[in-house]
């Protein structure tokens, strides 16, 4: 009985062994299994909440300076005024129209600045000022065409869109050949 009884007890020894295999196995492959997704989807929210707040960080840094600025009254004047050029800088304005174009990745064909035939009529803008236009012969998808333009408008440079033509591009058809004539004040 002896034997017996060594027997049943190794058998249940056993079977106490694969029961908790068994409850490791479950345990491993599914509850552990969510738990580490879990972890995964917080450490992803969890770095786009720390990017957030350094970034509201650095905005509220922005804000307390610009704010003590006004307050101090020591606000920088701009180095120049580049909102109506002289004759003689027509080169800056160029380069600022072609560094405005390579922000949004525009090639530029071609830039031919002439003076315009002055229609208007004005003894402020006879006097002072003469109108030139700026033809330029772009290549680039619609998209970064209109943030160009949209750039230029709300630049220092005075700048007035006079034409616009725009035709597809053969090899490519994703990006267009447009025709864009710019008129700008110059002063004499």
């Amino acid at each position: 009985m002896n034997l017996n009884n060594m027997q049943l007890d190794k058998q249940k020894k056993i079977l106490i062994v694969i029961f908790f295999a068994l409850i490791i196995y479950v345990d491993s492959s599914f509850i552990l299994k969510a738990q580490r997704a879990g972890l995964k989807s917080l450490d992803s929210k969890i770095s786009r909440l720390n990017t957030d707040l350094v970034n509201l960080n650095s905005g509220l840094e922005n804000m307390r300076l610009s704010k003590s600025k006004l307050e101090s009254g020591e606000q920088k004047k701009a180095p120049r005024s580049l909102g109506i050029f002289s004759e003689g800088r027509i080169s800056e304005l160029l380069q600022e129209i072609s560094n405005t174009a390579n922000k949004f990745n525009i090639k530029i064909s071609q830039i031919r600045p002439s003076r315009a035939a002055s229609k208007e009529k004005g003894p402020s803008i006879q006097g002072k000022f003469v109108p030139m236009l700026i033809n330029l012969d772009l290549i680039s998808d619609y998209h970064s065409f209109g943030r160009f333009i949209q750039d230029l408008e709300n630049s220092l440079v005075f700048v007035e869109v006079q034409e616009l033509k725009i035709s597809t591009q053969l090899p490519d058809y994703m990006k267009q050949k447009v025709n864009l004539v710019l008129k700008a004040y110059v002063t004499k």
